[in-house]
């Protein structure tokens, strides 16, 4: 997403809605941490954040950072880019569990960084996921992220929605037929955590 002076310069933008992703993260967690009966406790997180800059970062950032204001009882204790890799998502987990004795939740701005952390998390000899020591979040919602909620190694994955060509196709229609077209188009995403029927999900994924 650009920002420009003159949005004539562009007919129609078409993405996923960063911000709510984030926002929905948080709510997500605030509604497990209460069925977990730790609504009240004191809950330390660290973010595994994307390459600095880019829209993905900047809106999930923002929309996680929106619901930790609004828990007292939430304190992010650090964020550093995992660059959106797994091998950098590990080396700053690593460097996380060094520097903090005490982690509950760690958000992680892709499923890649969260493989890293896993690995991380694991190397350390602690745990993860819905039985374990740490809860571990990621987005975009790729089939690897399925079968790390089954493995039991994952709490919960926000979709980052590629599937963009049918809309697009329709609204390029559209707009060579003469219609108007709303100039910001947003993707329908959901969630998806170790409670739903994975595996049914995973077979009917396209990504």
């Amino acid at each position: 997403m650009m920002d420009l002076a003159d949005d004539s310069l562009y007919t129609c933008w078409v993405g996923g809605n960063f911000i709510k992703e984030g926002e929905t993260c948080g709510d997500w967690l605030a509604s497990y941490l209460e069925e977990q009966g730790r609504g009240e406790e004191e809950i330390n997180i660290v973010t595994i954040q994307g390459t600095i800059g880019a829209s993905a970062q900047i809106g999930r950032t923002e929309g996680f950072g929106n619901k930790v204001a609004e828990h007292e009882n939430w304190t992010m204790l650090d964020m550093q880019s995992g660059e959106f890799t797994q091998a950098k998502g590990q080396e700053v987990m690593e460097s996380f569990l060094k520097s903090y004795d005490d982690i509950d939740v760690v958000i992680c701005e892709n499923d890649n960084e969260a493989f890293g952390a896993i690995d991380a998390i694991k190397a350390a000899g602690k745990t993860c996921g819905p039985d374990g020591d740490i809860i571990v979040v990621s987005f975009d919602s790729v089939k690897a992220a399925f079968d790390a909620m089954i493995a039991g190694d994952l709490n919960a994955t926000f979709e980052c929605n590629p599937l963009h060509g049918p809309r697009v196709a329709e609204i390029i229609q559209k707009l060579e037929a003469g219609e108007e077209v709303e100039k910001i188009q947003y993707v329908d995403e959901a969630y998806f955590d170790t409670s739903m029927d994975l595996e049914t999900i995973l077979a009917e994924r396209a990504y």
